[in-house]
């Protein structure tokens, strides 16, 4: 039993890495979607006005359910496409990588959503909270591809850190609650579009693989 759990571990760490390219290349279109739908989500929020306290943790956990759903679909696609299992083992051990600090982002937002007693819900320092876990989940990932997903979970964790402290220290004035969303749609938004975008531009061509 424990050669053949040894053994399919392994297996699942050479094909990831030997199919790091693939992957990468992959990653492109989810990148830049998820982008897309941050951006236009922020807007919207913006646009409309539901800003404050009440609306900030239950609209982004909604934009991040469907932003989800919209990449799992395209994951399922492209692996239709390639030929592959959807629950492959090597996307198993990513997904099990990251889940931890996923559902702790998830966490987070419900006890904002519960307005427990004595609670002082901030979207600022959610926000950031939200950057700091979703950086570490990335850096997770990264683990399983090229280190280009580990640069970006350290960009997201340094500018959760950086959002979180000049939030604390009151420093920055702008950085209130009118403008939390915008802060997720430059975070959540703007970054996973300039990535998805770099990923497409430097993709090495299918023929090289």
């Amino acid at each position: 039993m424990n050669a053949n759990w040894a053994e399919e571990n392994l297996n699942t760490i050479r094909t990831l890495m030997e199919r790091a390219s693939l992957y990468r290349r992959a990653l492109a279109p989810i990148a830049v979607v998820a982008g897309i739908l941050g951006i236009i989500a922020a807007g919207l929020a913006q646009v409309v006005g539901w800003t404050g306290k009440d609306y900030f943790a239950g609209y982004w956990m909604s934009v991040a359910a469907i932003t989800g759903g919209v990449i799992l679909l395209l994951m399922y696609r492209q692996a239709i496409k390639s030929g592959e299992k959807f629950w492959s083992p090597p996307t198993r051990r990513v997904a099990q990588a990251i889940l931890p600090l996923l559902v702790a982002g998830l966490i987070l937002g419900i006890l904002e959503l519960g307005d427990l007693p004595g609670a002082n819900p901030d979207s600022i320092r959610l926000a950031a909270l939200w950057m700091i876990l979703y950086g570490g989940a990335l850096h997770s990932a990264g683990f399983f591809m090229r280190r280009g997903l580990k640069l970006l979970g350290w960009v997201y964790l340094i500018l959760g850190s950086l959002c979180l402290f000049f939030q604390e220290s009151g420093q920055i004035h702008w950085l209130n609650e009118s403008r939390a969303h915008l802060v997720m749609g430059c975070a959540f938004g703007v970054n996973n579009l300039a990535y998805g975008l770099y990923l497409r531009l430097t993709s090495e061509p299918r023929e090289t693989e």
